[in-house]
């Protein structure tokens, strides 16, 4: 029996923890007055947060709400599970304590976005890139690409023009190419 109450004690020493924390202590202090890892104390705090009407559920059945289920579920994605007043927790130990004993946690997965490499670079060069430098970054791009055939970045790290070129080539064909066309020919007769 003391397994199926576990998951239940983290509520209760949450809202211990969490006026405690409420209070002004720090929360590696109170982990280390309770001899407890920081990271089960701060998800206890947020076990504690939960409305009430879910806390109940959860009570009520704490053979489907384990510690495992508490802490690494639902604290575990806590920004998914507050959104929308709890929305999604509210829906989820709902649909636990219907299913029974050994459900768990059905979170959505991510969406997966196709984000163009040259897309984060364009990105990362606009942070590093002044908006007077942006003209001169962009000309630099394009007579290296009509010189070379290959996309190129430019960026400059600071004021006086220090900076870098990235020269992108598809397969090591390309890049033998681009070798043979950068390495000067000494036959000059």
């Amino acid at each position: 029996m003391a397994k199926k109450v576990e998951g239940i004690k983290y509520i209760t020493l949450g809202e211990h923890w969490r006026e405690l924390y409420i209070k002004g202590t720090p929360i590696i202090s109170i982990a280390d007055k309770f001899n407890e890892n920081k990271q089960v104390v701060s998800r206890s705090i947020w076990l504690a947060k939960i409305p009430n009407d879910i806390k109940e559920i959860i009570r009520n059945n704490p053979e489907i709400f384990t510690c495992r289920v508490l802490l690494n579920g639902f604290a575990g994605k806590r920004r998914h599970c507050e959104l929308d007043g709890f929305k999604f927790l509210r829906l989820e130990v709902s649909r636990m304590a219907k299913a029974g004993a050994g459900s768990i946690p059905k979170f959505p997965k991510p969406k997966k976005t196709k984000i163009n490499s040259l897309e984060i670079q364009k990105k990362d060069i606009l942070k590093k890139t002044s908006i007077t430098q942006l003209n001169e970054v962009l000309e630099a791009e394009f007579q290296i690409k009509q010189a070379l055939g290959f996309h190129t970045r430019v960026s400059f790290d600071n004021e006086d023009g220090a900076g870098e070129v990235r020269i992108f080539f598809q397969n090591k064909k390309a890049l033998h190419f681009l070798i043979d066309k950068l390495t000067p020919n000494l036959n000059l007769f």
